[in-house]
């Protein structure tokens, strides 16, 4: 299979700009996004550093889960659930913004309306409670909060996803709008 130099390129961009905000740490988050012209993902690997990974680095599979290349991301299954029930969505980012983490916590609710980057990126904010990372149950719990319509998806006492129907840079632009509130806040 031929590989999207410019998927590849966006994986790999996204992660070290997420590492470099100090959105996730070293072997954290994961980025992908959907190719609906092949049905495949392009997703984020594990285990590779995220201020070094390179275009070689990022891992496919296909709808089911099944690896086509590399090591995809041990969350790839939450990954899944969002595109199949949010049939517009290209494009999924998770991090651990750690300011995000602290308030919730101090058991403190974000509003979204403080700040006019959440207001206008998020159209629905919504928490899981906390279940183990990488299994088949967050990625339903996650899910079900996506058919809500809600773009954007706590996860308690680890992090947060966004989707986007747009690009990877607009699913990225939700997650530091949403660290940008925590940090104000």
């Amino acid at each position: 299979m031929e590989l999207n130099e410019f998927y590849l390129s966006q994986i790999s961009d996204v992660m070290k700009l997420m590492y470099n905000r100090g959105l996730v740490q070293v072997r954290g988050g994961n980025v992908s996004i959907f190719d609906k012209s092949r049905n495949v993902i392009y997703i984020s690997p594990t285990g590779v550093p995220r201020h070094k990974i390179s275009n070689n680095d990022v891992s496919v599979i296909d709808l089911n889960g099944n690896v086509i290349v590399g090591f995809p991301s041990s969350e790839w299954r939450m990954h899944l659930s969002i595109y199949k029930e949010v049939k517009d969505a290209i494009a999924v980012v998770h991090a651990h913004p750690p300011y995000l983490l602290a308030l919730m916590r101090s058991h403190k609710k974000l509003d979204l309306d403080y700040l006019t980057e959440t207001s206008l990126r998020i159209s629905c904010l919504d928490e899981v409670p906390l279940i183990k990372p990488g299994t088949q149950e967050l990625a339903d719990a996650v899910a079900n909060s996506a058919k809500k319509g809600c773009n954007a998806i706590i996860l308690d006492n680890h992090g947060v996803v966004a989707y986007s129907n747009e690009t990877i840079y607009h699913a990225l632009e939700i997650i530091e709008a949403i660290e940008d509130l925590a940090i104000i806040q």
